[in-house]
């Protein structure tokens, strides 16, 4: 299959879907140097609380924004070097209908943990949810004319995961509006939807995947699980 072909295939699976997983897609060198900056970074924070507030650390997922691997020897190029690897930028116009941003302010790095490791009663996964929900407030009782932030995320883990460590579990659909936060129970969604919709795929290094602001998606782990995950999620807007 051509290069041509693969992209074209890659964004018909976005549209249809909602979701495209990029094999071997990312510079793995590049990727090594910013999980040691993630890495240098999460043990800072965890150490200096003073630290942690003042780069906007999130004990409850774990998380910092990406903008804080600039204090942990990574530079603005390197930061957002995975965004030039071949092909994205037509699967971002595609899907966007536009010219595309990264908006490193709503760009996360985060650290996940296998159950057995959690590191204190705040820490959770994240439960099911849309990236489209991002800045809209959910009033008490479902509401489908709510809008939706126009958006994609690029999720790209820093090592292999899906197998030793947690991924991202998919509902592989896409929605025209947001779900409220009353219909993301997991034993209500397995029964509003098909099973072989839902996936966790197994990525590997240098692997990653896009998926549309409406895509349902959790964090991902089981009691086999036994070590961390560190991951980059970049949000895409129209520019």
């Amino acid at each position: 299959m051509s290069g041509a072909e693969a992209a074209a295939d890659l964004a018909t699976e976005l549209r249809e879907t909602g979701i495209a997983l990029l094999r071997n897609a990312f510079a793995t060198d590049s990727l090594t140097r910013l999980r040691a900056a993630a890495s240098r970074c999460f043990e800072a924070v965890e150490a200096d609380r003073s630290l942690a507030e003042r780069i906007g650390f999130n004990r409850f997922s774990h998380s910092v924004p990406l903008a804080a691997l600039l204090e942990c020897g990574c530079d603005a190029e390197e930061l957002t070097a995975p965004l030039s690897a071949p092909g994205l930028d037509t699967l971002f116009l595609e899907a966007l209908g536009s010219t595309w941003t990264c908006r490193l302010e709503h760009s996360w790095v985060r650290k996940k943990f296998a159950q057995a490791h959690k590191p204190h009663t705040q820490y959770h996964a994240q439960g099911w949810h849309q990236d489209g929900a991002l800045g809209v407030r959910f009033p008490q009782q479902p509401d489908p004319s709510l809008p939706m932030t126009n958006l994609l995320t690029c999720w790209i883990p820093l090592q292999a995961c899906g197998v030793d460590s947690p991924s991202l579990e998919f509902i592989r659909k896409t929605h025209d509006a947001l779900l409220h936060f009353t219909e993301l129970d997991d034993t209500a969604l397995r029964q509003r939807f098909a099973s072989e919709q839902f996936c966790a795929p197994e990525l590997h290094f240098g692997d990653g995947a896009i998926f549309l602001n409406s895509v349902l998606h959790r964090t991902y782990m089981n009691e086999t699980m036994r070590c961390e995950r560190l991951s980059m999620e970049y949000r895409i807007f129209p520019r």
